[in-house]
This record gives C-alpha cells, structure tokens and sequence, in this order.
C-alpha cells in the first residue's frame, strides 16, 4: 500500500517507477545473454578490458581450478 498525498505528481512517479523497471528487465536480459556466452566458450569469453592490461591476473586465475594452481 502507498499513502497518497495531494502534492505529488504520480505520473511522473509513475512513468520513473516504468523507466526503472524496463531498466532492470534491460540488465537481467543482458547478463544473462553474458552467462550463456561464458557457459558456451568459457571463463575468458568475455573480460572487463582492465582484466587485458600487463599483469593482470583473471585470465590466469579462470584457467586455474578454484583459483588455485592444481
């Protein structure tokens, strides 16, 4: 329940309130669409671009098991 007032605009908190959901709704499908290309071609599919600088460690710790040399 929302306790209703006479000085806000509900439209417009309406219309943000849909903005933001078609927002998230946005993120979901898009990490997801990550998860699936990481799941098919692996770890390394797909990196932040700082994990590709010299004497970054990720592509060396995914390709390790638990983050451990075995």
């Amino acid at each position: 329940f929302e306790q209703l007032d006479l000085f806000t605009d509900y439209t417009a908190a309406q219309a943000k309130k849909e903005a933001e959901e078609a927002a998230l709704i946005r993120e979901k499908r898009m990490q997801k669409a990550v998860l699936e290309v990481k799941k098919k071609y692996g770890k390394n599919a797909i990196l932040m671009s700082m994990n590709l600088e010299e004497g970054a460690t990720t592509i060396d710790r995914n390709k390790q098991i638990g983050g451990h040399k075995a």
